[in-house]
């Protein structure tokens, strides 16, 4: 219904009263319908009603399922998104080790070459000395060394 200044229809004095005209119906309708026709047709629309209900709530517990699969969904772009970051890393860090390993084979395989090559160790006080030193050269050159020394 609409807004209107009527005070004599209104959804109040509806609500009040609807049971005298359901009472009022229900009589008319038993009274001038026979029961062999009317009987079928309550029976329809009860059946109709009980349909009805049945496909909203099938429709809403399908719209819930929607919902639920959506927030997983949504949630999981997240995860996905962790999962390749960690993955990218992973890679990133392997990456890292290899050329470590490389490096230090390169340095060790310099630093049996310089040492086969070079004069054995020096005699006295500082005999000790020497081969820290030539380790830390091998160590601050690294693969550069190799790289100088060949152009």
């Amino acid at each position: 219904m609409t807004q209107t200044n009527n005070i004599f229809i209104t959804w109040e004095n509806l609500a009040f009263s609807l049971p005298l005209l359901i009472v009022c119906g229900s009589y008319a309708y038993f009274r001038y319908i026979p029961l062999e026709y009317g009987l079928p047709i309550l029976a329809v629309l009860g059946l109709l009603f009980q349909l009805r209900s049945r496909v909203k709530a099938h429709k809403d517990q399908k719209l819930e399922v929607l919902d639920e699969d959506l927030v997983k969904e949504l949630a999981g772009d997240d995860e996905e998104a962790d999962k390749l970051k960690a993955q990218e890393n992973a890679v990133k860090a392997r990456k890292a080790k290899n050329k470590l390993e490389q490096r230090l084979a390169i340095e060790a395989k310099q630093a049996r070459q310089n040492n086969g090559t070079k004069k054995k160790k020096k005699k006295g006080k500082n005999a000790g000395d020497g081969d820290d030193d030539e380790d830390l050269d091998t160590f601050v050159k690294g693969s550069r060394g190799a790289a100088k020394k060949t152009k």
